[in-house]
């Protein structure tokens, strides 16, 4: 790897065929980014180690010169390996992008992140409520060093990942959920959010878990003015009533409690529920 300082004026398309023609490769490989990391370099080589868990990663200068067909250098402008992402605004921006046909489930989970790096990386303004560059000037102001911060930015990508594909599966799993009355019932086996089913058009959700039972409201039924207050003289004195009226629970995952316990069956808490929803009170 020679330091100098020769660009090659690559365009987006062809930084492209050489992301993917590393990405063909299964030995030997190597992610090489700049020492010193920002975020586009920190979030472009941990996006590439999660494409490829075995590749070693390597910090050089920023003014390397990188042509080894086995290593992909991200967030370089030099060499035949360089992937500067110029043409977007950012390398992990580029890389994103490509991912748009091989792997679609990474494209449409990032791209928010893309398209926050794009801005960023060029020192635009961006108004999303997690800016990842903030995060990583944290990260560096507490000490953390070139590998870790990089990481750290793997951690948060993977944890992205998964979360967004549970709660795909969580919606189709939803889809199944059956809503009378405005009501959705759950048993402790349907790992489904409330706000799925509220999607759905459910004013409702009655839960029994392993750790408790509680009734939620949707914002819908609120707003029209119903109220788990109204349920509270038919439920034992150890079920909480939140103040704004949207959630009663007996227990939970922050404080379990027996559902055997909690002086109510599923079904009827789901019936007492339906009957709250079409205003009849308690």
């Amino acid at each position: 790897m020679k330091q100098d300082q020769t660009p090659t004026n690559k365009t987006a398309k062809d930084e492209t065929i050489t992301l993917q023609n590393w990405l063909s490769q299964d030995d030997s490989l190597v992610i090489a980014t700049h020492q010193q990391v920002d975020a586009d370099a920190a979030f472009s080589a941990a996006l590439l180690k999660v494409l490829k868990p075995n590749a070693a990663i390597v910090f050089v200068r920023a003014d390397s010169t990188i042509s080894q067909p086995e290593v992909i250098a991200v967030d370089l402008m030099n060499g035949e390996s360089a992937v500067k992402g110029l043409d977007v605004g950012s390398s992990f921006g580029l890389i994103v992008f490509s991912l748009k046909k091989s792997y679609p489930s990474f494209y449409k989970t990032l791209k928010p992140w893309a398209n926050q790096l794009n801005l960023t990386d060029q020192a635009k303004r961006c108004k999303d409520a997690v800016v990842l560059a903030d995060m990583v000037s944290a990260w560096r102001s507490v000490g953390l060093d070139d590998r870790t911060i990089v990481d750290r930015a793997e951690e948060l990508l993977l944890g992205k990942l998964k979360f967004i594909r549970r709660r795909e599966q969580q919606k189709t799993l939803a889809a199944k959920i059956p809503i009378q009355g405005g009501v959705a019932v759950l048993g402790p086996d349907d790992n489904v959010p409330a706000k799925q089913l509220f999607q759905r058009g459910a004013k409702a959700v009655v839960r029994q878990g392993k750790d408790g039972m509680a009734v939620i409201l949707s914002r819908k039924a609120q707003e029209s003015g119903i109220s788990v207050a109204n349920l509270q003289s038919s439920l034992n004195e150890q079920w909480f009533i939140h103040p704004d009226g949207f959630l009663a629970s007996y227990g939970g995952p922050k404080a379990p409690k027996d559902p055997t316990e909690s002086g109510v069956t599923l079904k009827s808490l789901a019936k007492r529920t339906r009957k709250l929803i079409k205003g009849v009170k308690q």
